[in-house]
């Protein structure tokens, strides 16, 4: 999961290197309502509340699980056969857990004071 926000100046999409689970763990982390923002393609400065912040899935993270099904399936179906397909499967899994985890970040807001 990434947290992205977007720039209010340019409307370009931007990451932030914080990792954190929940909202509440961010705010927590920043020790504030606002976090602080540089826009990395006009290189606008700014602040973001907290809720304004939205987690999508790593993309990078699915692709780690989809090699790794893909040789797990290679290398299990010399041996194991037509049920080493099961693990072409992994990408899925890996896919529906960054969904989810997405989700749960995104489902909660906190107030604005």
């Amino acid at each position: 999961m990434r947290l992205t926000y977007t720039c209010r100046v340019c409307k370009q999409q931007n990451y932030l290197p914080i990792k954190e689970e929940t909202r509440p763990d961010l705010q927590k982390k920043v020790n504030a309502d606002e976090v602080r923002v540089n826009c990395k393609n006009c290189g606008k400065d700014d602040k973001r509340h907290i809720s304004r912040i939205t987690a999508i899935p790593d993309n990078r993270i699915i692709l780690v699980g989809v090699i790794m099904g893909v040789i797990l399936t290679f290398v299990l179906i010399q041996y194991l056969g037509l049920i080493a397909s099961i693990t072409f499967s992994t990408p899925i899994f890996v896919w529906k857990y960054e969904s989810e985890q997405a989700h749960k970040f995104n489902s909660y807001a906190l107030r604005r004071k």
